[in-house]
């Protein structure tokens, strides 16, 4: 299996819709990507890019539109009954999942007037009379940050109904949502474009044993060489590379220039201070202690 064909026609299929800003820099990357390995490595390197997925905005609006075509007259949803929600980090702070909401907003047809990026927003009254609640996200790996989310959440889903959109959703992600919903007495029905499996649930256990050892040696870590969580995924996007995704393809080291480098958000100073002011506080308790 030559790397370099297989890295051709990955591209050719990534870019048959637009050769973004993405595209090429996966292009520019690859000799410096694939430079430390043997030929061994390579084919497993070749196994994976065979299987990648990129998803550039052209590619996410259609699908996004395919959503809303297919979806919002089936389901009942509507300007009278649902509110559409993003999938929110914790500390409120952005996450992909704004982008996709705003492609929703623009392709649905529905009044901008329900959309709403926190469901606290709405007052208990306005609540009673929601019976849809549209959440709408990148992909899911394993379905544990989305149900952490709906934990979180001040409002009560009983006798609602939950759509959840996701561009690609992986096995594991969708039976541990369906369990959760199940277990709860929660209707949520998810909607998605690609359902993928673990990468190494089809291939010998020796190849993923190799892989193991080749992203140690270019120091990723060890949380993140299978993805996170394990998700053992292969996908990236137009706005950024899930950390669900096999470590070597987005996780930048000394040892390993990725092809689809993972954007991480650098931290507001005034947020640095705080976390710096309570690490040396730390510190000299920790001195007075010992």
């Amino acid at each position: 299996m030559d790397i370099y064909k297989i890295f051709k026609e990955s591209i050719d299929k990534w870019s048959e819709k637009e050769c973004d800003s993405r595209i090429e820099e996966a292009f520019d990357n690859f000799e410096d990507w694939i430079k430390n390995y043997d030929e061994e490595e390579k084919q497993i390197l070749s196994e994976l890019l065979r299987r990648f997925n990129y998803y550039s905005m052209i590619n996410v609006v259609d699908i996004v539109k395919e959503f809303c075509n297919s979806t919002i007259k089936k389901f009942g949803i509507s300007n009278q009954n649902s509110v559409v929600s993003i999938v929110r980090k914790a500390d409120g702070t952005y996450n992909s999942s704004y982008d996709y909401w705003m492609h929703h907003q623009s392709l649905s047809g529905l009044s901008k007037k329900i959309y709403y990026d926190s469901l606290d927003n709405i007052d208990d009254e306005s609540w009673e009379n929601i019976s849809n609640i549209v959440f709408i996200d990148d992909c899911s790996g394993t379905g544990r940050q989305f149900i952490k989310f709906l934990k979180h959440q001040k409002k009560d889903f009983s006798g609602k109904k939950i759509y959840f959109y996701v561009i690609v959703i992986m096995k594991e992600a969708l039976d541990f949502i369906n369990d959760y919903g199940c277990k709860k007495g929660i209707d949520i029905q998810i909607i998605y474009h690609t359902l993928e499996e673990k990468v190494f649930k089809t291939m010998e256990d020796n190849v993923k044993t190799k892989f193991l050892d080749m992203s140690i040696k270019q120091e990723i870590p060890y949380e993140y060489i299978t993805g996170f969580k394990n998700a053992e995924a292969l996908m990236a996007f137009y706005n950024n590379t899930p950390n669900d995704t096999l470590g070597l393809f987005w996780f930048s080291s000394s040892k390993n220039t990725p092809i689809f480098i993972r954007e991480e958000v650098e931290e507001p100073g005034w947020k640095k201070i705080k976390k710096n002011k309570k690490e040396r506080s730390r510190q000299r308790y920790e001195t007075k202690v010992r």
